[in-house]
This record gives structure tokens, sequence and C-alpha cells, in this order.
């Protein structure tokens, strides 16, 4: 059942692959642009902006993923499959894991190779990284997108609606982890950004690359709390057409 789900969502990802083959290539796009600085690669600074963005990058290629997966649901309900798999042994719980388990596939493959391709561009140590704390919290962060892009595709009665939707939720987070001048942003505005999804699992994410305190500020909090509630919610309003 779970094997038959997964090939489903295999087709859905081939089927419209724009989306995720544009979130997936423009890390590397970034990365080879980057390599073509002047800028010293042993220059402690620029080294740092490296790290930085290759974190990044891997959040939003997560997110992107789970942004294609989210549309491809609301999809799913409008042509009726879901109302096909009401008739079915199939349970959401079932419908969600086996998105995530196809879709997590994926993000490894893509992490590893921008990983490799950074270390072999800019001579990054990727010998000294705790990559089991690493590994774990970027599944647990594609998660957390996962069961938000899941609780997004069916928040509204309408699929169209759902899938206009996932461009605004989405599309907005792109917006937020790209804004450079946030400082400069009124309060209120700044304390939304900084308690968004993308901006605790880019921040717990960067914590774990470089080895600092994992735990120092709510960010790790606010990620569990968002997987949590995601997730109950996602199960709860999960919609069959």
């Amino acid at each position: 059942m779970i094997k038959g789900l997964i090939m489903y969502h295999l087709i859905l990802l081939v089927k419209d692959p724009a989306l995720v083959l544009l979130g997936l290539a423009f890390p590397f796009v970034q990365l080879f642009l980057h390599s073509q600085d002047n800028l010293v690669a042993a220059d402690a600074s620029y080294i740092n902006i490296i790290d930085t963005g290759i974190v990044s990058f891997m959040c939003i290629a997560a997110m992107v993923l789970c942004w294609g997966a989210s549309y491809n649901h609301a999809y799913s309900r409008e042509i009726k499959f879901l109302r096909r798999l009401r008739m079915s042994p199939v349970k959401p719980l079932h419908y969600i894991v086996s998105g995530i388990v196809l879709n997590i596939g994926v993000l490894v493959v893509f992490a590893s190779a921008l990983i490799i391709v950074a270390a072999v561009l800019f001579d990054i140590d990727i010998t000294s990284k705790n990559w089991a704390l690493i590994i774990a919290l970027l599944l647990l962060i594609f998660t957390m997108f996962y069961v938000m892009g899941m609780f997004v595709a069916n928040m509204l009665k309408k699929a169209k609606n759902s899938q206009s939707l996932s461009y605004v939720v989405f599309g907005g987070m792109i917006v937020v982890v790209n804004m450079l001048a946030i400082d400069s942003l009124p309060n209120f505005i700044q304390v939304i950004i900084r308690n968004t999804p993308i901006t605790y699992a880019t921040n717990v994410l960067l914590a774990a690359w470089l080895g600092t305190g994992l735990f120092n500020g709510h960010d790790f909090i606010g990620m569990m709390a968002c997987v949590v509630v995601l997730g109950l919610l996602s199960v709860k309003f999960f919609k069959y057409e």
C-alpha cells in the first residue's frame, strides 16, 4: 500500500517538475556564481558566508519540495483521485507518510550533491561536522514543512484556492529567508519574521552546522511546536476532495 502511494507521489513529482527543479537548481547557480568571485576562499568571513549559504539553500530546498507536494495534493483533490482512496484501507497518515518518504529521498540526494560541490569549490571542511545531528535536524525540518504543506493544501474547501494559498505561504517564506535588511523594518514585523518556520529552520540547522549552541535561543522549541501542531492539523483537516 505504502509502495503504491510512493509511486503515485513520484508520478506527480515527475509530471510537473518545474517548481522543484527551479528550487533545487538555484542553490547550485548561486554557488557557481560565488566561485567566480575574486575573494579568497580561506578568508574566515567569506567561509562563514558560504557556510550560512549552504544551510539556507538546504532549508529552501526542503521547503520547495514541500511546496510542490502541497500543490500536488491540492491537484489530487481537484481531479477526485483522493475520493477513490476514501473507499480503500488508505488512511490520511498513510498518504502523508508516503509523500514524506519519497521527497526525503530527493532531498538527501540534493543536499549531498550541494555539500560535495561546496566542499570542492570552497574547500569547506566537512569532516568535523556532527553529521548525525545535521541529518536528524534536516529530516525534522523537512517534516515540518511537509505537514505545513499538507495543512495548507487541505485548509480551504476548494482545491484551486488551496493551490493559490500554497504560493502565498511558501512564496512568502522564500521572500523572508532572502530578506537582507530585516533590522530596518518595524519592530513588530521583525518579531513576526523571526518567528516564522523558515527562520526557525535556518537558525537551528546553522547552529548544528557551525557547532554552536543549538538550544541558546527559542528556535528549536519553536520548530518542534510547529511540527506537532501542524502535524495534528494536517491529519485533522485532511480532505479527500
